[in-house]
């Protein structure tokens, strides 16, 4: 049974993963434990309500408000934008990162698939903004914004051995983070502020009027 709770390792919570594995169906009973970690996760919802409003407010108050949306990236960058706003309440930062270049990723490739260019619009991140700023599909300074997202993501998918330039645990000791938590905090409002900005450029948005 999945339960939320808490270890202290990087002040991080416990994924409900690590009680699912310590499960032992010979020595314990399956209903008893699901009625406990149910318990469990209703507490911990409880304990970090005020966490989760604090960051609903942050959210709304940096992309305020929202009407309807032409989204080029199709399904993929609808559930993209839905799960990027929950994942940052929740507190899964690694996730607003990789959605938030996500989302723009699928709705650049989007304008190269109606262009006809599936090759473009198939290829990687880099190559798929580079092509846009050559095509004028972004603007310069949209470009730079793109390449920091990148570089953000980077370290969250790639792996690097050890403390090279461009690891995650590198940038953690350069910029005097306590925690993978607080650094991942901090990324996510940046990719946040970047997703912002492309979609003031990239996606048109209205408001319908109220019917009479």
């Amino acid at each position: 049974m999945f339960t939320a709770q808490y270890f202290k390792f990087c002040g991080l919570r416990c994924s409900p993963l690590n009680a699912a594995l310590s499960f032992n169906e010979k020595t314990m009973d399956y209903e008893e434990l699901k009625k406990q970690g149910i318990e469990s996760f209703l507490a911990d919802e409880e304990h970090n309500k005020a966490d989760r409003i604090e960051r609903f407010v942050e959210l709304n108050e940096l992309f305020g408000p929202q009407g309807d949306k032409l989204l080029t990236g199709g399904m993929q960058s609808q559930l993209a934008l839905h799960e990027v706003a929950n994942s940052y309440v929740n507190g899964n930062y690694m996730a607003v990162v990789l959605l938030a270049q996500a989302f723009i990723e699928h709705s650049l490739s989007g304008e190269f698939i109606m262009r006809g260019q599936n090759t473009i619009a198939e290829s990687s991140f880099k190559k798929i903004i580079d092509n846009s700023l050559s095509e004028s599909i972004i603007s310069e300074g949209l470009y730079v914004s793109l390449e920091v997202l990148r570089k953000i993501r980077n370290p969250y998918v790639h792996a690097k051995a050890g403390i090279k330039s461009g690891s995650l645990i590198k940038k953690m000791i350069d910029g005097r983070f306590e925690s993978a938590e607080l650094l991942a905090k901090s990324d996510a409002l940046e990719s946040l502020s970047i997703l912002k900005a492309f979609m003031e450029q990239k996606v048109v948005m209205w408001f319908s009027e109220d019917e009479a």
